[in-house]
């Protein structure tokens, strides 16, 4: 929750050192660090997770408070250090976090589901809680509320009862190997290619979309409220998203002509409109095109890849998230916007065209299974 009430806080904070450079810093520093989160598993499984993730929160909520006393528009370098240092030490927390709700007796399938849900309703709820702290006056609270929510879920973590088991997983070496291992598995595997044809993709139009938050909410007035309201819109257009899957289907030009659809006339309309109403509406309309096209990814590389190796592929694909996302947020200070709008196009329709392939190929698969099934 307190993750998206300070995003648009920090971009509202990183605006008054009146250096775009330092607005896109905030997203490289944010999601740079993804780039190691596939080596860090090797760790995990070393040292305690309860431990990894309680001091991972201790530290980040230290950070964020600590964060609320530097003055404003002072200091970009101390800023952008110290939000690299907490989302640095929070690359540790997502491979703990996996690796406990694996050790829980429950239904993982529930507890995964419920936890996709609450972040949904975290989302939504922690930009509407930031908006309301910067109507109350104060950008800064949205940020110690932030520091805050990390040092409640210290004190939950720590109540976690536990027992550690260490784990003698591979070394530094074996990473490596595993993870080029991965590589060789989406090169030579069509469906995993197109995957994280799409997962890098839809990273590099976030890291677009998250560096324009900033100008966009301008267009509003005072404009600052603007970043909680476009926040809002990630949860609202995430959830419509993740309900149209079943609708739009998988593996259908359909589907992926919505998508296509959806992403370019969303960004064209967020990058150019100057009415804010209008770039409430294509923000909402990016984020279900996004919801669906991670989902589609996500299953791709789950029905078409052997189980032993998807953890390989996924952790490429987390490195390469980060690296897109931070890539696309530095567009904004190399290239103007219809540079920018070309070549969102340009990829776009060619991940249209790589993926009709791909579905034409799933088809062809499909039917002669269902021969041999016949004879």
């Amino acid at each position: 929750m307190g993750d998206y009430c300070v995003l648009p806080a920090l971009l509202i904070l990183s605006t008054y050192y009146h250096d775009y450079w330092v607005t896109s810093g905030v997203i490289v520093v944010r999601s740079i660090p993804m780039v190691f989160q596939p080596f860090l598993g090797v760790l995990v499984d070393r040292l305690d997770r309860i431990k990894i993730m309680l001091w991972t929160d201790i530290i980040r909520g230290i950070i964020f408070l600590g964060l609320t006393f530097l003055p404003k528009g002072e200091y970009p370098l101390i800023f952008l250090a110290l939000l690299f240092i907490s989302y640095g030490s929070g690359v540790f927390f997502n491979p703990a976090r996996l690796a406990v709700m694996s050790s829980l007796e429950s239904d993982i399938k529930s507890i995964n589901t419920l936890f996709a849900k609450a972040t949904t309703i975290s989302i939504i709820v922690g930009a509407a809680a930031g908006g309301l702290f910067l109507l109350g006056g104060s950008v800064e609270l949205a940020v110690a509320f932030n520091g805050v929510t990390y040092l409640i879920s210290a004190i939950f973590i720590s109540r976690i009862k536990l027992q550690f088991v260490p784990i003698q997983s591979e070394n530094i070496k074996e990473a490596f190997q595993s993870f080029k291992e991965g590589l060789k598995e989406i090169k030579t595997n069509a469906f995993v290619l197109n995957a994280m044809f799409t997962m890098i993709t839809m990273a590099l139009l976030w890291g677009i979309v998250y560096s324009y938050f900033p100008i966009v909410s301008r267009f509003l007035g005072d404009g600052e409220i603007g970043n909680f309201i476009l926040t809002f819109c990630i949860g609202f257009g995430g959830f419509i998203g993740a309900v149209l899957v079943s609708k739009w289907g998988f593996n259908n030009n359909r589907g992926l002509t919505y998508f296509a659809v959806l992403s370019i006339v969303s960004l064209a309309l967020f990058l150019f409109t100057p009415i804010f109403a209008v770039s409430v509406i294509a923000a909402i309309l990016f984020f279900i095109a996004m919801e669906y096209g991670e989902v589609l990814a996500k299953v791709k590389v789950q029905e078409n890849a052997a189980n032993q190796i998807q953890g390989r592929i996924f952790s490429v694909a987390e490195a390469s998230i980060g690296l897109c996302i931070s890539v696309g947020s530095m567009l904004i200070n190399v290239l103007n916007a219809p540079v920018i709008m070309g070549l969102i196009v340009v990829i776009v329709s060619g991940l249209f065209l790589h993926t009709k392939l791909v579905n034409k190929s799933f088809l062809e698969r499909d039917n002669k299974t269902e021969q041999k099934g016949v004879f």
